[in-house]
């Protein structure tokens, strides 16, 4: 990924090779679980974090209908849907 930091940018950036290969330039790209764009904004990534822990606090609710006990609900909060809430938060926690 080719990160852009001009504020203007009005033309293409040159191509970039790395042992001999173009590096591609694109809007968006997935590292390490972390979405990160060309503009350095955390949009996309949030909205993947919050779309990940919706899916998994369903599933939350559906072990609460099944009247699973307090200590497994949470049980399955910490290892679950907390794990995908705060997955590198360290690296995006701060941003506004």
């Amino acid at each position: 990924m080719v990160i852009d930091f001009r504020r203007k940018r009005t033309s293409p950036p040159l191509p970039r090779c790395i042992l001999g290969e173009e590096v591609a330039v694109v809007e968006d790209y997935k590292y390490l679980g972390v979405h990160l764009d060309n503009g350095l904004k955390w949009r996309i990534n949030t909205d993947a974090v919050y779309k990940k822990g919706m899916s998994r606090l369903y599933f939350l609710r559906k072990l609460r209908s099944f009247n699973v006990c307090s200590k497994m609900l949470e049980i399955f909060y910490q290892s679950v849907v907390a794990r995908a809430l705060f997955f590198a938060a360290v690296c995006w926690g701060g941003a506004t």
